[in-house]
């Protein structure tokens, strides 16, 4: 790599640095002032308090990385265009699309990053933090995992396969009562259950009662009540579960579903999104950096920051188009997860085409 090139990558690292702790900030402060009553009325410590949010960073980080990048490339280039650098470089025969090739790189890298955090460190992390969650402030809406969500009740231990939070039913139940000691008393299995309003009531459900040294007793009943279970309120905070699990988790629960009749659609989608939003780190970098250069000496750093909020809109308004579409099932869920991608990258790879050397 020239001096040169490294150069105009140190410069889009150190200002990716800055935006990206910017943005970090920022989501942590929001979501700071949004637990602070439960902080305070739970008395919770502070190096308590502060491993909650800490365990947040990895995917906030994932979040913001792409505005980040959009900044970092057209603050980086527009300042150096600003400061007569770029008209130097052509000046001194540098082809300006060598010479931002490194930020592409860097973009792409940060892309795989994100993809193998979101992977391995994010799902880990957020699970610690409904962890922090259910022992300070009392919530017990429970977890998810590729069987499903599991929820701890005063009774036992319930699974449901899938959660319609629109319309409050629970569908492929599993529910464990456990006896004193802690033994296994009786086995529930229905294949939906509603809520009534004050209580989850089980259709056509399967019973089982175990005694020690007798035969499993089973009944058959038309509705049992699932007691001690959370209210759909509740489970509404985990509606989006699946940013707990992971790439390989989230397939596995999917393929669940489909195999047990279940629909999918609106998990394909999220399945799909785990790898074609982190690389829009990518695109907006190829994105700004036509627009970084185009501007030229009247960028600024004001100009940079609001050039990208209006990408970073245009983009978001393209992804949650696409996104409604898909849950409506009007597009194919892997359409509605890579257009927004396809459609950015397009621009971007034309908009580079006309840059001047």
């Amino acid at each position: 790599m020239k001096i040169l090139q490294r150069y105009m990558l140190s410069e889009f690292l150190k200002l990716l640095a800055i935006a990206g702790a910017g943005f970090l900030v920022l989501f942590i402060t929001v979501d700071l002032f949004e637990n602070m009553d439960n902080l305070i009325k739970h008395d919770v410590p502070f190096f308590a308090a502060f491993s909650f949010f800490l365990y947040k960073v990895p995917f906030i980080i994932g979040q913001v990385s792409p505005i980040a990048a959009l900044v970092a490339s057209l603050l980086s280039l527009g300042l150096l265009s600003k400061h007569g650098e770029i008209t130097a470089m052509k000046a001194g025969g540098v082809k300006l699309l060598k010479a931002v090739y490194p930020l592409l790189a860097a973009g792409l890298a940060i892309s795989l990053a994100v993809i193998l955090m979101n992977e391995y460190v994010a799902p880990a992390a957020l699970k610690k933090a409904d962890s922090f969650r259910n022992k300070w402030f009392g919530e017990h809406g429970g977890t998810f995992g590729r069987e499903g969500l599991w929820v701890k009740t005063n009774e036992g231990i319930l699974n449901v396969k899938h959660v319609d939070f629109a319309n409050d039913r629970l569908y492929g139940i599993t529910y464990f009562i456990i006896g004193k000691p802690f033994s296994l008393s009786g086995r529930v299995q229905a294949k939906s259950a509603a809520w009534t309003g004050e209580q989850w009531v089980a259709e056509g459900a399967t019973a089982w009662a175990f005694t020690e040294g007798a035969e499993a007793a089973r009944e058959e009943r038309a509705e049992y009540v699932l007691s001690g279970v959370v209210e759909p309120e509740e489970l509404v905070n985990m509606e989006n579960f699946q940013q707990n699990l992971s790439f390989a988790d989230l397939r596995a629960y999917v393929k669940e579903l489909e195999k047990e009749g279940y629909e999918a659609t609106k998990y394909k989608i999220d399945l799909w999104d785990k790898l074609t939003f982190p690389l829009v780190n990518f695109i907006m970098v190829l994105v700004g950096i036509p627009f970084a250069l185009k501007t030229g000496r009247h960028s600024g750093i004001a100009a940079g920051v609001g050039l990208s909020i209006v990408i970073a809109f245009s983009y978001w308004g393209v992804f949650a188009l696409t996104r409604s579409l898909g849950q409506a099932q009007m597009v194919p869920p892997v359409v509605a997860a890579v257009f927004p991608d396809l459609l950015f990258l397009a621009i971007g790879a034309l908009m580079i085409g006309y840059v001047k050397e």
